[in-house]
């Protein structure tokens, strides 16, 4: 039902039949000979100050009612535009939600009408369950900025719903910054990002293609998934490994539209058409990355001093550190040892300040009992002497348990409980939503990765809650399992070959070994856990076709990876050195530093691409409106 804008608002005395606004005696009614008021008196509950409208407030006192055709309305206004909702819909759904939230939602850009209009809960609920798609496919994607979406211009987003803890309490102010925002990028810089990575086609065996993200699983019908360049796919490396697959979350919400010979639309699932995306692809090398950074800067008008600054910072900058460190580290070779050795004072310490530009790491058993590599940082802030680094890892770990149970569970709790009262007609529509709601708010994507950061796990409920109850029964031993939050302040090389290690927090940790950063990405990963098996468990659980070591070739004399299997190993010895000895079927003994693991089988995609296509089944150029 529309009213005609030109019909306002008149004040009159009557009492209300709104059951929960029995109190309320100034109620509205429409008379088409009196213009709206900009600023009603303040016992005539105004939302205007000024000529800024003010968010609406959330308790009774302040709702304003509306009379048509003798029924009672609740108004919710912005300038000149307003809409009315009936009882049902107020006690359903519109009380449910934070003011912040609600005037977002009713008052977003494309739902904008010069019209008064009746606004009922279905219409409602479908933009609600839209815009949460909208901000969740938008995070993911990296899109930070929604301003165009709404009539709101606030430089903060305050009205965006990044919070279900806030969106669906509806006496909670406005979004406040929350803790997770500052995380470490997903993409490289740009300058090292190639044509191909700034390309919005991807690359496949039919040709090429334009990828989206299709969360709700209707080929992206609200139109916000498509990807402005490729280099978005960094952000759904969620393994950190380098590549994008099956591994990964959201893998299978990818998906690609392309157009046959014929102009036909054809839209298919990522997987269908490629088994991995290889992100080294899109990394172009540091001499063009100079080039393109010079061409930039060279208007800036810089000193020389900013200018030689700026230049070692984009020089020394390495666009593979946003993978994980088990692809990017090697061993200390004995060069690396040796040269590590002439830092030390006579009692074997180095102190880190000569370290600087060397990035190092040690192998660190996480809470699922699996070795990762935790990165050594070198710089950093003091920690609070006050507390211990124990309690200080636990607080940190329970503040982000706690908000992501209070998003799931502002989210369960809405949803089990609109479910008792939505309309048949809402649930014909959207049960799906309702019975399992999957949304996720910006916060919680945030927290997942964070999460991930901190633990080296896969996000999941299940892993959240293990941590959780690893903290509460052995504090300090689960926080030294978590990524390390000191600073390291020195090393000592001990005479028995491993390293002592010393962190601002007091801490002093033993380990075996050290690695070091190649600069690089391989399509191997450190097999760390092998280093710590015993050769019973070596032989029993190693998978010789992914396991691979790196050997010299007898003739040429370089180092090639090879799996374990083709080498024809058939034994595996570990010596006290921390190294390997394989033993082969033709009774070759192969000593070896490192064990890796196959990421990913390159050469079968390749010659699976060398596949002959058919006609029909290729992919061909958007084709070209023609305008007559």
């Amino acid at each position: 039902m529309k009213i005609n804008s030109s019909i306002n608002l008149n004040i009159t005395s009557n009492q209300s039949n709104f059951s929960f606004m029995q109190n309320i005696s100034n109620v509205f009614e429409y008379n088409p000979n009196q213009a709206i008021k900009m600023q009603r008196d303040p016992n005539q509950a105004s939302y205007f100050y000024g000529d800024m409208p003010t968010f609406l407030v959330p308790h009774d006192a302040q709702k304003s009612l509306i009379k048509l055709d003798n029924k009672d309305y609740i108004s919710y206004f912005k300038t000149t535009l307003h809409y009315v909702v009936d009882e049902e819909t107020y006690k359903n759904l519109t009380s449910k939600l934070n003011s912040s939230t609600l005037n977002y939602l009713l008052f977003k850009e494309g739902n904008l009408d010069l019209n008064t209009q009746v606004i009922d809960e279905k219409q409602i609920f479908k933009i609600m369950i839209d815009d949460m798609i909208i901000e969740q496919t938008q995070n993911i994607l990296g899109v930070t900025s929604r301003h165009h979406y709404s009539m709101y211009s606030f430089d903060n987003d305050v009205c965006l719903n990044y919070s279900y803890a806030n969106k669906f309490s509806p006496d909670a102010g406005n979004y406040k910054a929350d803790n997770y925002s500052n995380q470490n990028p997903l993409i490289s810089n740009s300058y090292y990002l190639n044509s191909y990575a700034n390309s919005n086609l991807i690359d496949t065996k039919f040709g090429k293609a334009e990828l989206f993200l299709d969360l709700a699983d209707n080929n992206d019908k609200l139109g916000v998934g498509t990807f402005s360049s490729n280099s978005q796919l960094f952000r759904f490396d969620s393994d950190g490994n380098g590549f994008v697959d099956k591994n990964d979350d959201y893998f299978d919400k990818l998906k690609i539209r392309a157009y046959d010979k014929d102009g036909n639309e054809i839209i298919k699932k990522l997987s269908e058409v490629v088994d991995s995306i290889d992100l080294k692809d899109f990394i172009d090398s540091k001499s063009n990355a100079i080039k393109k950074w010079k061409e930039e800067v060279s208007s800036y008008g810089w000193d020389e001093k900013t200018y030689e600054e700026q230049l070692n910072i984009i020089s020394s900058y390495n666009p593979y550190s946003i993978f994980k460190p088990e692809v990017r580290y090697e061993s200390l070779s004995q060069n690396d040892l040796n040269e590590l050795s002439k830092l030390a004072d006579k009692d074997g310490w180095i102190d880190v300040a000569s370290l600087q530009g060397i990035d190092l790491a040690y192998a660190k058993q996480g809470i699922d009992g699996n070795y990762k590599l935790n990165e050594l940082n070198y710089l950093g802030i003091s920690n609070n002497q006050a507390n211990s680094y124990a309690n200080e890892q636990y607080a940190k770990f329970n503040a982000l348990y706690e908000d992501y149970m209070a998003e799931i569970n502002a989210l369960n709790e809405f949803f089990n409980s609109y479910k008792q009262v939505a309309s048949d007609d809402i649930m014909a529509e959207f049960g799906a939503f309702i019975e399992n709601p999957e949304f996720k708010s910006t916060i919680m994507l945030q927290i997942e990765r964070e999460f991930t950061s901190a633990t080296g796990l896969k996000f999941s409920l299940e892993n959240l809650q293990k941590v959780k109850d690893s903290f509460e029964q052995d504090r300090a031993n689960t926080a030294n399992m978590l990524k390390d939050t000191d600073v390291l302040t020195a090393i000592r090389i001990n005479k028995n070959g491993t390293f002592t290690l010393k962190f601002n927090s007091g801490r002093e940790i033993n380990v075996n070994e050290l690695y070091k950063d190649s600069g690089k990405a391989f399509d191997i990963e450190l097999n760390l856990n092998a280093k710590f098996m015993s050769e019973i468990e070596l032989n029993q659980n190693l998978d010789l076709v992914v396991s691979l070591a790196k050997v010299k070739d007898e003739i040429t004399g370089d180092i090639q990876t090879k799996p374990l299997k083709e080498l024809g190993v058939e034994i595996i010895k570990k010596l006290s050195n921390n190294k390997f000895i394989l033993q082969t079927n033709d009774n070759r003994s192969i000593i070896i530093d490192q064990l890796y693991t196959k990421l990913n089988d390159k050469e079968k995609d390749q010659n699976s691409n060398k596949n002959q296509i058919d006609d029909k089944e290729k992919f061909y150029p958007k084709p070209l409106k023609i305008w007559a």
